[in-house]
């Protein structure tokens, strides 16, 4: 028994694989182009004669419309691909019971664009800020080592960071994995960890996108990015603006060390392979460290705008004396850090001892574990330090000076760092 809608879809393949309109097919035929129409659609067959004149002109033989398994053989599906849809729409629709229950939030969907609102109530001229964020380097090791956790939390806090050292309040955070057919257990873990990271910071989770893409990506591939929204009264954007000489400067622990570092302690791991898999100290490892997602500081920097004690913030990408990690300081003042104010935790000790890195050099390549720096009022310094101190350890660290007798440059040091040895107590 032949089936007419399967004949009439072949037709209408090889049809357009030749680049031939229905109304073109018909002429050639010498026939209406409705007959065409009804062919592709599978009400009626074309006849025997019709049939022969069909594969003459679309250089195919008759058994090939007519024959179900030589079609069968031709045409390709999404498994073809490598790519499971159902399963990886079941994942997604699991994944979306995460989205915050947020009633700014209007759609959260996977396959949609987040529709949402922001409460400006009380704002006079507010302004909006808006930030891609991705893992950096340090990716590439969270993938062979199985850090797909901490790196979600780490681009998770970099977004959030970006925007706050403006003084902006994240509003809503909407994270997306690119991948082949990686483990779904996984991804479903990735997506959890996205929203605990917001769920620390009162951030509503708009969802995880998954864009799987198996002929483009491995089984063990992903790329991963997270988009963050931020709003605030535009007389509260942090510009530097406010900046006074003697402001003090109060660091903020983070916990992991930032993706632009990372290049420089490849190079170290290169060099020495073996560090892979050593230990700091106890049962603690150098990579579950080095691996250790940065904290996102919403909650300090927010609550610091809400008292007005905040002057500026600052957020330490890379190293505590690199210029770019203090933007908006006003001509004629600086920065002056007190290195021995400065905590060397575990990690840093640990790479010091590696005799790789001069001790001077070291605050040019690393933030020593401080992810944010705040610059306040000396009158307001305890309140500010007992402020943050509600949710992050934090130190001062130096203050605001004049430029006069350092040429114009905007960081310096005084001080040096105090680098602990196992053998004090």
């Amino acid at each position: 028994m032949l089936n007419k809608e399967n004949i009439g879809k072949r037709i209408a393949f090889y049809r357009k694989e030749k680049g031939i309109t229905q109304r073109e097919l018909a002429d050639l035929l010498h026939i209406s182009y409705q007959a065409v129409s009804k062919w592709e659609s599978g009400k009626s067959l074309p006849t025997v004669d019709a049939l022969y004149e069909i594969s003459n002109l679309l250089n195919v033989t008759v058994d090939t419309l007519l024959n179900e398994n030589e079609w069968k053989s031709r045409s390709i599906s999404w498994q073809d691909t490598g790519l499971d849809v159902e399963r990886l729409h079941a994942l997604k629709r699991e994944i979306m019971k995460l989205n915050s229950k947020d009633r700014h939030i209007l759609s959260a969907h996977y396959a949609d664009a987040c529709l949402f609102q922001i409460d400006t109530a009380g704002m006079r001229e507010p302004v909006y800020s808006c930030i891609i964020c991705v893992p950096g380097s340090k990716e590439k090791l969270a993938k062979e080592y199985r850090y797909n956790q901490e790196i979600c939390a780490d681009v998770a806090a970099g977004a959030m960071n970006y925007i706050l050292q403006h003084g902006m309040r994240p509003v809503m955070l909407k994270a997306m994995v690119i991948c082949g057919n990686y483990s779904q257990e996984q991804l479903y873990l990735m997506a959890q960890t996205f929203r605990k990271v917001c769920d620390q910071n009162g951030i509503p989770f708009a969802g995880m996108e998954i864009a799987a893409q198996p002929v483009n990506f491995t089984a063990e591939e992903y790329e991963l990015s997270a988009v963050t929204i931020g709003i605030q009264d535009r007389d509260k954007v942090l510009t530097g603006s406010r900046l006074q000489e003697g402001d003090v400067l109060i660091g903020m622990k983070t916990e992991g060390i930032d993706g632009t570092n990372y290049p420089f302690i490849k190079v170290m791991l290169n060099k020495n392979p073996e560090l892979y898999h050593a230990k700091i100290d106890g049962d603690t490892y150098f990579l579950d460290e080095l691996m250790k997602a940065n904290t996102a500081f919403t909650r300090e920097i927010m609550a610091l705008q809400e008292k007005g004690y905040l002057h500026m913030a600052f957020r330490m990408r890379t190293s505590l004396l690199g210029s770019k990690n203090w933007p908006g300081v006003p001509e004629g003042l600086g920065i002056c850090i007190d290195l021995s104010e400065v905590p060397a935790m575990p990690l840093y000790q640990f790479l010091f001892r590696q005799d790789m890195i001069g001790e001077d050099a070291f605050a040019y390549h690393f933030n020593m574990g401080i992810g944010m720096v705040a610059a306040v009022p000396e009158k307001y310094r305890k309140d500010a330090m007992d402020v943050i101190g509600q949710f992050s350890e934090c130190w001062c660290i130096g203050q605001v000076e004049s430029d006069e007798e350092h040429k114009g440059e905007k960081v310096w040091s005084r001080g040096r760092i105090r680098w602990k040895t196992q053998d004090e107590k």
